[in-house]
Protein backbone atom coordinates (compact mmCIF):
# COMPACT_ATOMS: atom_id res chain seq x y z
CA UNK A 1 0.00 0.00 0.00
CA UNK A 2 1.71 3.33 -1.14
CA UNK A 3 2.11 6.22 1.42
CA UNK A 4 -0.41 8.44 0.09
CA UNK A 5 -3.37 5.40 0.52
CA UNK A 6 -2.28 5.46 3.54
CA UNK A 7 -2.73 9.12 4.32
CA UNK A 8 -5.68 9.08 3.16
CA UNK A 9 -7.00 5.94 4.94
CA UNK A 10 -6.42 8.11 8.01
CA UNK A 11 -8.21 11.20 7.03
CA UNK A 12 -11.61 12.34 8.90
CA UNK A 13 -14.54 11.87 6.46
CA UNK A 14 -14.42 15.41 6.23
CA UNK A 15 -10.96 15.84 5.09
CA UNK A 16 -11.09 12.44 3.29
CA UNK A 17 -14.19 14.34 1.25
CA UNK A 18 -11.98 17.77 0.82
CA UNK A 19 -9.10 15.81 -0.77
CA UNK A 20 -11.64 14.02 -2.93
CA UNK A 21 -12.65 16.89 -4.41
CA UNK A 22 -9.43 18.38 -5.06
CA UNK A 23 -7.80 15.59 -6.80
CA UNK A 24 -10.97 14.63 -9.05
CA UNK A 25 -12.07 18.64 -9.62
CA UNK A 26 -15.16 18.21 -8.16
CA UNK A 27 -14.44 20.18 -5.50
CA UNK A 28 -17.11 23.35 -3.88
CA UNK A 29 -15.39 25.62 -5.55
CA UNK A 30 -17.57 28.45 -7.97
CA UNK A 31 -16.44 27.54 -11.37
CA UNK A 32 -17.64 23.73 -10.79
CA UNK A 33 -20.62 24.87 -8.68
CA UNK A 34 -21.43 27.20 -12.36
CA UNK A 35 -20.81 24.07 -14.11
CA UNK A 36 -23.73 22.68 -12.29
CA UNK A 37 -25.66 25.38 -12.28
CA UNK A 38 -25.51 26.07 -8.71
CA UNK A 39 -23.72 29.33 -8.39
CA UNK A 40 -24.13 32.06 -11.52
CA UNK A 41 -20.68 33.49 -10.68
CA UNK A 42 -17.57 31.71 -11.82
CA UNK A 43 -15.25 34.27 -9.98
CA UNK A 44 -13.01 33.17 -6.94
CA UNK A 45 -14.65 34.69 -3.68
CA UNK A 46 -10.82 35.66 -2.17
CA UNK A 47 -9.30 37.62 -5.12
CA UNK A 48 -11.98 38.48 -7.40
CA UNK A 49 -9.51 38.10 -10.00
CA UNK A 50 -10.45 34.68 -12.26
CA UNK A 51 -12.68 31.97 -12.30
CA UNK A 52 -12.50 30.09 -8.83
CA UNK A 53 -10.85 26.32 -9.70
CA UNK A 54 -8.54 23.53 -7.70
CA UNK A 55 -5.91 25.34 -9.48
CA UNK A 56 -6.40 29.02 -9.27
CA UNK A 57 -7.00 28.22 -6.02
CA UNK A 58 -4.00 26.17 -4.89
CA UNK A 59 -1.30 27.57 -6.82
CA UNK A 60 -2.49 31.35 -8.39
CA UNK A 61 -4.89 33.26 -5.76
CA UNK A 62 -3.02 36.33 -5.11
CA UNK A 63 -5.30 36.39 -1.88
CA UNK A 64 -3.78 33.11 -0.81
CA UNK A 65 -0.32 33.53 -1.23
CA UNK A 66 1.37 34.50 1.63
CA UNK A 67 -0.12 31.10 2.82
CA UNK A 68 1.12 29.59 0.00
CA UNK A 69 4.42 30.53 0.51
CA UNK A 70 4.38 29.67 4.40
CA UNK A 71 3.21 26.21 3.51
CA UNK A 72 4.32 25.31 0.20
CA UNK A 73 7.60 27.47 0.01
CA UNK A 74 6.52 29.86 -3.44
CA UNK A 75 3.55 32.21 -3.93
CA UNK A 76 2.38 30.66 -7.25
CA UNK A 77 2.62 27.09 -8.32
CA UNK A 78 1.95 25.31 -12.03
CA UNK A 79 -0.40 22.14 -12.44
CA UNK A 80 2.80 20.32 -12.95
CA UNK A 81 4.42 21.65 -9.65
CA UNK A 82 1.06 21.04 -7.24
CA UNK A 83 1.01 17.70 -8.91
CA UNK A 84 4.24 17.00 -6.57
CA UNK A 85 3.18 18.20 -3.87
CA UNK A 86 2.07 16.06 -0.80
CA UNK A 87 -1.11 15.65 -0.07
CA UNK A 88 -0.91 16.37 3.37
CA UNK A 89 0.20 20.13 2.36
CA UNK A 90 -2.16 20.60 0.14
CA UNK A 91 -4.87 19.84 2.30
CA UNK A 92 -3.20 22.39 4.57
CA UNK A 93 -3.20 24.88 1.85
CA UNK A 94 -6.87 24.55 0.95
CA UNK A 95 -8.37 24.16 4.64
CA UNK A 96 -6.29 28.05 5.44
CA UNK A 97 -8.39 29.17 2.77
CA UNK A 98 -11.01 28.53 4.81
CA UNK A 99 -13.17 27.63 1.15
CA UNK A 100 -14.23 24.15 2.09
Amino acid sequence: MSSCTKYALRLSSTDLRILTGLLTGHADLNRHLTLMQIQTDAVCLLCQEDEETILQLLGECSALSAKCVNILRSPNLSYEELGRVHWHALLKLTKASQRF
